[in-house]
């Protein structure tokens, strides 16, 4: 039988490269679908070595004071990832954020408010840096109620599911004139690109802060190397195109979308989309379809798009629109004027499946 502690007892602290693999063996009964315990532990060392995470990510774990480098009473876990990030008031400011991951409490000690603990103290760590991060944000399995008790409010979370089953393609690639895909290669370039437009399209005219995670290259690199581990898992011919682009005659970019394959549930997942117009939309949509069903996939999912450019394609490409029960987006603001954390003093810009990690 586990020991039980009295929260005074516990303490928050970085883990140790031993009791970061213990976290990783901990939670695997429950993350490691469609993996064994060796395929999980190897993919979660993999990923860990990438740019994204190899300077930038921190496990945390929740232990005995008395002994906080134990590997026998990790009591609670997650994970942080430092990224790079814009607070925008009446100027532009460029600070850093937090995204949390991998909450985990093991079957033996739940319902002894660890978890919440845990939280509580992560919340003030991360406050504690506010000058340098202005907020953090995290993707609840759990509802919206656990993590707002400890300060992540939850924002919008619409999402478009497009269903491609006996969708025709032939008509794609013809109609597609000035559509280009997106190899790997291809995406640090696109990224950068549209870094530097967010920057210049920034409207300084509200009253609230605003907020956004960037969509830089080393996330979207990090998101591609697990589907790519699943593909070598499942058997699958690896991924070699992430996206696709729209140009003009003048082969400048007017919109783009990129996406990962998830190969657990079989569904396309896009993760960033650009667009001017509904048309543009209609087109890179389109692109996503065609490439969903070299895989057979069945699904399309878009997280929290601007509705304005996706109506008409909502309607013509058989899209639905609901709203998630799950990875509900829920973001603590570190606003050193205030006291509090608050969900109105903020709007988060770009709110879209590539900050999910």
């Amino acid at each position: 039988m586990a020991s039980t502690y009295s929260l005074s007892e516990l303490t928050l602290v970085k883990a140790t490269p031993e009791q970061a693999i213990i976290t990783n063996k901990n939670s695997f009964g429950e993350w490691g679908t469609h993996l064994s315990l060796e395929q999980y532990l190897s993919r979660e060392t993999s990923l860990a070595s990438l740019p994204f995470t190899s300077e930038n990510f921190t496990v945390w774990v929740l232990v005995p004071r008395s002994t906080p480098e134990t590997t026998t009473n990790i009591l609670s876990a997650c994970e942080t990832f430092l990224r790079p990030a814009l607070i925008i008031s009446s100027s532009l400011q460029k600070q850093n954020c937090y995204s949390i991951a991998s909450v985990f409490t093991p079957q033996e000690h739940r319902k002894n408010g660890y978890a919440s603990y845990m939280m509580e103290l992560l919340g003030k760590k991360l406050k504690e840096n506010f000058q340098e991060v202005g907020f953090s944000f995290l993707y609840s399995d759990v509802g919206p109620v656990f993590y707002s008790r400890h300060g992540w409010k939850v924002f919008e979370h619409k999402e478009i599911q497009f269903n491609i089953e006996n969708e025709n393609f032939d008509s794609i690639t013809s109609e597609a004139i000035n559509v280009t895909q997106l190899s790997y290669s291809d995406i640090e370039e696109i990224t950068k690109y549209d870094c530097s437009l967010i920057e210049k399209e920034i409207d300084f005219n509200s009253t609230k802060y605003k907020v956004v995670s960037l969509p830089t290259f080393e996330c979207f690199e990090w998101t591609f190397a697990r589907s790519e581990f699943y593909a070598k898992v499942k058997g699958f011919k690896e991924p070699n195109i992430w996206g696709a682009k729209v140009t003009n005659k003048e082969d400048k970019v007017i919109g783009f979308v990129l996406w990962t394959y998830n190969f657990s549930d079989n569904t396309l997942q896009i993760l960033r989309i650009r667009s001017p117009d509904t048309n543009t939309t209609k087109l890179l949509i389109r692109q996503a379809k065609l490439y969903a069903s070299y895989y057979n996939f069945k699904k399309i999912t878009v997280w929290n798009p601007d509705l304005k450019l996706f109506t008409e394609t909502v309607f013509i490409e058989g899209g639905e629109l609901i709203e998630r029960t799950k990875s509900l987006p829920s973001l603590a603001w570190y606003n050193n004027k205030s006291s509090s954390s608050s969900k109105d003093d903020v709007e988060w810009i770009l709110n879209e499946m590539y900050a999910w990690c």
